[in-house]
């Protein structure tokens, strides 16, 4: 019998993060074969060659696809996206996979997921139906699982979103959050280990880990946003950890911003962090301050406290170690006290429930692609309504 194909993409370092599991479960499975396209800001010595990690892993690359302008304009990311549709249209075509596996909302979703439809081939989309208001990824997520043929959310709220939105219930199963997944399993670290590995002199018992990115309908307020949590984050003192952001319109203000603190005592900034250095920083940190959606999806399994800044994620399902303040340095810092000295606030996150999975979503996946019957009826696709 011969093994299915699956063809997946991934372009920037949290997506990969995000799938990686379920990368390495249909790699594991003995009826799937893997083939990943690499693109985007894997590829960029601005964040780092984050590619050094994928050929780490082992993963079977088919493909490296150019595509990251840099440029801090809204066009910079339309024209990267057809610059890559326009290869990968090219390299599915000569491919033709059983099965397409498209990440979450980003460009590269689109692209994929444009080439299943126009190519007649089984596309499945992980992390449907989530809410992201206020940027273009969520306009992007929705239209994706428009474009294909199996949705597997993260949780029970996006998979009810996706049948509301008129998707046969059949074709939808929540298989949970695989960011979940890298926590469970990643290695644990001593303190010592973990600043020999960070190349810092000590992790101090309390610190601050720092992932802001850009909200695509507010690109021009990015660097006042960052100025106001580094603000705040400094005013309250703690050991700071501060990552890149990811590479869409806006990322360059705050940079800027970024580097202005690079030589401050107590500041520590990267590029990017390695996966498993980055899970133990996660284990221990005091907040997670920001805007990344780890602090959603992943920071609830920890139960770490998440301090949410500005619109980006304002939406989405979330547990109640999560708190939204504006981009207010001001608000910023009494919030984060809170945490710290605050009996009730602390209690809310301490009880916090997971919502998404046991950290077996990538087993999951990979069963349902082996499974899945690829026919007519999973190919025509039709609204339920």
């Amino acid at each position: 019998m011969s093994k299915r194909r699956v063809l997946g993409i991934t372009a920037i370092r949290s997506e990969y993060f995000l799938q990686r599991s379920i990368l390495q479960a249909i790699v594991d499975h003995p009826e799937l074969e893997l083939g990943l396209v690499v693109t985007g800001a894997h590829l960029s010595p601005l964040h780092n060659y984050t590619v050094k990690e994928i050929e780490a892993d082992g993963f079977p690359i088919v493909a490296r696809i150019e595509n990251l302008i840099y440029s801090d304009r809204d066009a910079a990311r339309l024209k990267g996206a057809a610059s890559q549709l326009q290869i990968l249209t090219h390299l599915v075509d000569e491919l033709r996979p059983d099965w397409l596996f498209v990440p979450a909302d980003r460009e590269e979703s689109m692209t994929l997921a444009l080439c299943g439809t126009y190519l007649n081939i089984a596309t499945a989309h992980y992390a449907a139906g989530d809410r992201v208001v206020g940027n273009a990824d969520d306009m992007i997520r929705h239209a994706v699982s428009r474009l294909s043929h199996l949705l597997l959310t993260t949780h029970e709220q996006a998979r009810e979103r996706l049948i509301k939105a008129g998707e046969q219930s059949w074709r939808i199963h929540n298989v949970g959050h695989a960011g979940i997944d890298r926590i469970r399993s990643a290695p644990q670290l001593t303190s010592a280990e973990l600043a020999k590995a960070l190349g810092v002199h000590e992790i101090q018992d309390h610190y601050a880990v720092v992932v802001q990115h850009p909200l695509t309908s507010e690109i021009g307020d990015a660097g006042r946003q960052m100025r106001e949590t580094m603000a705040a984050a400094r005013a309250l003192k703690l050991q700071l950890f501060v990552s890149y952001p990811n590479s869409d319109p806006g990322s360059n203000q705050i940079i800027e911003v970024i580097e202005e603190h690079r030589a401050t005592p107590g500041v520590h900034v990267f590029r990017n962090i390695p996966d498993r250095e980055f899970v133990n920083l996660l284990r221990g940190a005091t907040v997670l301050l920001g805007n990344s959606s780890l602090g959603l999806l992943e920071a609830p399994y920890l139960k770490l406290p998440v301090v949410n800044v500005g619109r980006r994620q304002s939406e989405r399902h979330h547990a109640s170690n999560a708190f939204f303040v504006a981009a207010d340095r001001e608000a910023i810092v009494r919030q984060v006290r809170a945490i710290i000295d605050d009996e009730e606030t602390r209690r809310k996150i301490s009880t916090c429930e997971n919502p998404f999975g046991d950290g077996h979503t990538g087993e999951q996946v990979a069963k349902l692609l082996a499974s899945t019957s690829i026919d007519s009826t999973l190919l025509n696709k039709d609204l339920s309504y």
